[in-house]
């Protein structure tokens, strides 16, 4: 595959025929973040990507090193855990509520890359040649197990997955591909994008989907970068080195049209127009993944204990869980009940 066109070379007019301009968004949206060197979810502004908190989701000894995170269409969270081997389902306020998928279920090489389709979630696991599998579990509530959707082994090791079409686009570690993978999970023999892992992407990482049908990646190993591809599979540009700083893991196009990414322990952005590479945060011993935009369902700020008021009750619980870090009473998301959240719930009494 010829190497994509560095993306600086391209004007606004061309990125927009790409899909690469900015677009609205809903208001209150997040990107979250997890940070598998501290075992916790970071968040950040989905518009501009400024820095919101690094304890959106604090550690809670269950998470030990998630990948990816995402809304499950029934207004809880699915994280990928690769150390732990399982899928986790969490509440939007961060409560663990069950493990999906386990070491039991055959995940045995890590869980990975995640997304939802018509009621079930895709999962990919496979770290060792021969070991790569895409698993599928029912998101109904029945408890059903998870089971093989592609065998993926004869190709590889697949990471990112996002619906494509009918089927989904898979990331091939092993080859440096974009993978086609139909309904019924058979492999596609000619891949969407065919990398040779030297002068084009190596290591594909996070996928992520562009308003236009096209994608955009992440490849983790040199020439590390960040990659455009059209609705067909045909390179549309990319950022390499110095744009981008280093290794990156996880990737998304902001709504003004900047792009931020992820890489060791630091959020950087490209800035959509200059191609300056600036950095939003970099926190010592942090590991962070792939983002993923997030939209919380609307509640009742300082309604503590759901019933639709704000009144003695919701008061009791906020003071009954004082200084605790794993709370519905943290109302600022700042990780710990105090003084802020007590305002907050104050400024809020009566009926919602």
């Amino acid at each position: 595959m010829p190497r994509a066109l560095p993306l600086r070379l391209l004007s606004p007019a061309i990125l927009s025929i790409f899909g690469l301009a900015t677009c609205a968004s809903a208001a209150g949206d997040i990107l979250l973040i997890p940070d598998s060197g501290a075992d916790k979810v970071w968040a950040f502004n989905a518009s501009d990507g400024t820095y919101i908190t690094n304890n959106y989701f604090p550690a809670d000894g269950i998470m030990k090193q998630v990948i990816q995170i995402v809304q499950s269409g029934n207004g809880t969270l699915l994280m990928t855990d690769e150390q732990e081997k399982k899928v986790f389902e969490y509440s939007e306020s961060g409560t663990y509520l069950r493990t999906l998928a386990s070491v039991s279920d055959g995940v045995t090489t890590g869980a990975y890359g995640i997304c939802v389709k018509d009621g079930f979630a895709y999962f990919t696991s496979g770290f060792n040649s021969g070991a790569g599998k895409i698993f599928r579990v029912a998101l109904d509530g029945s408890g059903a197990p998870p089971t093989v959707f592609c065998d993926f082994a004869a190709e590889g090791d697949p990471r990112g997955i996002i619906p494509f079409g009918s089927g989904f686009l898979v990331g091939n570690s092993t080859t440096d591909d974009i993978e086609f993978v139909s309904a019924t999970g058979v492999v596609s023999p000619v891949p969407f994008a065919d990398s040779d892992g030297i002068i084009s992407f190596n290591f594909p990482q996070q996928i992520q989907p562009l308003s236009d049908g096209g994608i955009m990646l992440t490849g983790f190993s040199a020439p590390w970068g960040i990659y455009f591809f059209d609705a067909t599979g045909q390179g549309a540009g990319g950022f390499t080195s110095p744009q981008v700083f280093l290794s990156p893991r996880g990737c998304y196009l902001l709504d003004n049209g900047d792009y931020l990414y992820t890489g060791g322990t630091r959020v950087d952005v490209i800035d959509g127009k200059t191609f300056i590479n600036a950095n939003v945060a970099n926190q010592l011993g942090a590991s962070f993944r792939w983002i993923t935009r997030f939209t919380p369902t609307p509640t009742c700020t300082g309604d503590v204990d759901g019933n639709g008021q704000v009144d003695a009750a919701d008061l009791a619980a906020l003071l009954g869980d004082w200084g605790a870090t794993k709370s519905a009473a943290n109302l600022d998301g700042a990780g710990t009940v105090d003084a802020s959240d007590l305002a907050i719930l104050l400024g809020a009494w009566g009926d919602c």
